[in-house]
């Protein structure tokens, strides 16, 4: 089974509501590779340096302010297009177009490398325009740039610390499709929801790991089940399996080791696994 983390990587930019201009053309390729290929390229680009910062002009209206916003976003210069965000809020806090500004803005930093300033474009978004029609495009905005920032870290980053980011993206995917559950943006977020599942179970099984290793195998018994319960259709699953018969073997619990390794061979009968349990 192919990783869904890989079949992302091939790339991906978020669709735009109406009413909030697109700097790219649409595509008319309306299949489901097409969509994980734009999403994945814009998150790839969220992993690279941040683009150039010309000056940002004054506006003498807020029709002029917003083109400004746009003139920027169409040349995928984030740092123009955020200070031009900035200039707006601040001449016409009450402009009408204030809201789609921030979110053309964040999608611009996000497609060009500053996941940090596609994050404070969205939160400000959600925290100055509750109710919005576009809110489940500014969570999703808000939810990409999370996800970018996550697969950012340094493979030395704490565990803790790893598991936390993981949750909080998680969280923000999860609330995008509890609150908007016919978004148009569903497609591209679920298997994004299953890249972040491939994740937490991945730091579950680095636990049970090391417990195994220390010979703490009261420990990997609760663990391991909670990865077999919580995350069965993930890659981690079977070696959580693995792992719960290891345990049940070295406490002599011979029934249930039994029984576990029926299940592992029942639902992954081809698992290279199985080869360190003979």
């Amino acid at each position: 089974m192919k990783c869904v983390c890989q079949t992302l990587m091939m790339g991906i930019f978020p669709k735009m509501p109406s009413g909030i201009m697109m700097p790219v053309s649409k595509t008319t390729t309306a299949s489901l590779l097409t969509r994980h290929t734009r999403i994945a390229a814009l998150l790839l680009a969220a992993t690279l340096a941040a683009c150039a910062t010309p000056g940002t002009r004054p506006a003498q209206d807020e029709g002029a302010a917003h083109q400004t916003v746009s003139e920027a976003v169409s040349r995928n210069d984030c740092a123009a297009a955020r200070d031009a965000v900035a200039a707006m809020a601040q001449a016409f806090p009450d402009a009408r177009r204030l809201p789609d500004a921030r979110l053309e803005a964040a999608y611009a930093c996000l497609r060009s490398g500053d996941a940090a300033s596609a994050e404070a474009l969205s939160s400000g978004f959600l925290d100055k325009h509750p109710g919005h029609p576009s809110t489940d495009y500014g969570r999703y905005l808000h939810g990409l740039a999370a996800y970018a920032a996550w697969k950012r870290l340094p493979p030395t980053t704490p565990v803790e610390l790893r598991e936390g980011h993981l949750r909080e993206v998680f969280g923000r995917f999860r609330t995008l499709m509890l609150e908007h559950p016919d978004t148009q943006y569903g497609d591209d977020v679920r298997p994004l929801l299953m890249d972040l599942r491939e994740g937490l179970a991945r730091i579950e099984l680095e636990a049970i790991r090391r417990d195994l290793d220390a010979g703490r195998h009261g420990a990997v018994i609760p663990r391991a089940r909670y990865v077999v319960n919580h995350y069965p259709s993930t890659e981690s699953a079977p070696y959580a399996l693995a792992a719960l018969v290891s345990a049940h073997r070295a406490r002599n619990e011979d029934q249930a080791a039994r029984t576990t390794l029926m299940r592992l061979e029942s639902d992954w009968p081809d698992h290279p696994v199985l080869q360190t349990l003979q």
